[in-house]
């Protein structure tokens, strides 16, 4: 009589690709998890340049009723510029950088009409971080009153 102790090559065949399946599972989930975990990380130093940005931006749009608005560029009635350097990777207002680490920034004019009322509108497309970690567009409405 044959001893049946032991495994076919099959049933072997069959558990390298259950395995090979459950380790590819988990590789996957790992490395996205790990991925999230450093943008996650990285997303409060990239909140800051923003804040940065907007503290100073705000304080310009409410003081101000008209804009000359470029792609990268913006002045304010008042003089004040701000200007999106590229090859910094900064946004520099009056000549003093005030963020750094943007990655993209766009500057639109636009016009919006609320009962007679029109409303100049600047709007702001700013990708901050390596892979555009933080990212937002916001609109500004310019003082009208």
């Amino acid at each position: 009589m044959n001893s049946n102790k032991g495994i076919t090559l099959t049933s072997l065949v069959l558990y390298i690709a259950v395995a090979t399946i459950a380790i590819g599972t988990v590789a996957v989930i790992s490395s996205n998890f790990f991925f999230n975990v450093d943008k996650t990380k990285n997303q409060n130093e990239y909140a800051e340049e923003f804040n940065k940005f907007n503290m100073f931006f705000i304080q310009d749009i409410k003081n101000n009723t008209t804009a000359e608005v470029t792609n990268n560029k913006i002045v304010f009635e008042d003089g004040t510029t701000y200007i999106y350097d590229s090859t910094q990777k900064s946004v520099i207002r009056n000549g003093m950088i005030i963020a750094k680490k943007i990655e993209n920034l766009q500057f639109i004019a636009d016009t919006y009409t609320v009962k007679n009322t029109i409303k100049n509108l600047i709007t702001v497309n700013i990708n901050i971080g390596k892979n555009n970690v933080f990212q937002k567009e916001i609109e500004y409405v310019l003082k009208y009153w």
